[in-house]
């Protein structure tokens, strides 16, 4: 990677610091329009947050390893054909209250390239996760048009998953969040849709002297010195403690700075979801995924909120992102995903046998 001087390290860290104000000062977002602007941001693209999964990331969650949790643990679904916007859903419930109001709360995250961000800084939240939020929204009312954006915090306390479903600010949350067997039953218990991408454990390191990836895998560096950074209290740093010892985590509060700590060769190397490190790739042309092969799998879901008996959003989502995962046409899946993380998919979504268990 080309060394950068004082100035130019200097830049990138008001740029980044600039980044997190604005996501700070977006709090709640006013309600947005489902027309698309697909492609409007030109020219560099400011590093932007990520989070990661894992003990500790979860506030409250119980020190006992949970129970293992297989495929039934999403497997909610509609029983028939969904129901359109003129037909009768149950008096009182989730989508009654919906409808009532006229538009879906979503949660998103405005920090993670190519998933959640707002590349015009102008109120028009843009990736895979906004679009999926936007399908659930249309599954519901038939038509675009019908969705308000929120921001949610991965984990946090008060601006977290569970706390924004939980007091009811928000009907659902799409952002990168992995479906694991402590959210779905530990004591800030969330229902999740099956996953609606599959992301891996990678590593991102500077482009080799021939400017291509390198082959470099986590063990490999073992014995180097190397520092590997990660988010705070995440599966990767659990990982990375693991595979090459204390000493060589790097912990920060996002996989923002990971990125910035890369560029200014504090650390030589970032551990994560490969979700997360293709925005990061996306930002800057001297850092790339490594070739080596991919660590733990990490199954992304719809969260609702978790009601007993459960609520008809979670059903309802469930089976409407299945129906969207088989829809190959200009508004499916597949479709999303190609404009959106600028690749085609090599497969769909996968059910693991037993989800992660987090922690």
């Amino acid at each position: 990677m080309t060394t950068m001087d004082s100035r130019q390290h200097k830049h990138i860290r008001t740029r980044i610091l600039g980044a997190v104000a604005l996501v700070a000062a977006v709090g709640l977002t006013a309600a947005c329009s489902a027309a698309e602007n697909k492609g409007a941001s030109s020219g560099a693209i400011e590093p932007r947050a990520g989070q990661g999964i894992g003990p500790g990331a979860l506030p409250n969650a119980p020190k006992a390893p949970p129970t293992k949790c297989g495929p039934e643990a999403t497997s909610a679904a509609w029983n028939g054909s969904l129901p359109g916007p003129n037909d009768p859903v149950t008096p009182g419930g989730t989508l009654d209250k919906i409808r009532k109001r006229g538009f879906l709360i979503a949660g998103i995250d405005l920090n993670t390239e190519l998933f959640g961000y707002d590349p015009q800084h102008d109120n028009n939240p843009q990736g895979f996760d906004v679009d999926i939020a936007r399908a659930m929204a249309r599954a519901i009312f038939g038509s675009d048009g019908h969705i308000q954006f929120r921001v949610v915090t991965l984990a946090d306390p008060k601006t977290g998953e569970y706390a924004q479903l939980h007091s009811g600010n928000v009907d659902l949350v799409v952002q990168t969040t992995t479906i694991t067997c402590a959210r779905m039953e530990g004591a800030q218990r969330m229902s999740f849709s099956n996953p609606y991408y599959t992301a891996e454990l990678k590593l991102l390191m500077a482009r080799g002297d021939d400017g291509k990836p390198r082959s470099t895998s986590l063990a490999q560096l073992k014995g180097t010195d190397t520092k590997v950074c990660a988010t705070l209290n995440s599966t990767p740093v659990a990982e990375i403690k693991k595979t090459l010892g204390d000493a060589a985590a790097f912990q920060v509060p996002n996989a923002l700075d990971c990125l910035a700590d890369l560029q200014q060769d504090e650390v030589g190397a970032v551990y994560t979801d490969d979700a997360l490190l293709r925005g990061m790739e996306s930002q800057d042309p001297h850092v790339a995924i490594t070739t080596a092969p991919a660590g733990e799998s990490q199954p992304y879901g719809i969260v609702t909120n978790y009601t007993s008996p459960a609520n008809d959003l979670t059903p309802f989502v469930n089976t409407a992102l299945a129906n969207l995962i088989q829809d190959t046409g200009p508004n499916g899946w597949r479709s999303l995903f190609a404009t959106d993380l600028h690749s085609q998919p090599a497969s769909l979504p996968e059910i693991p046998a037993q989800y992660p268990l987090g922690g």
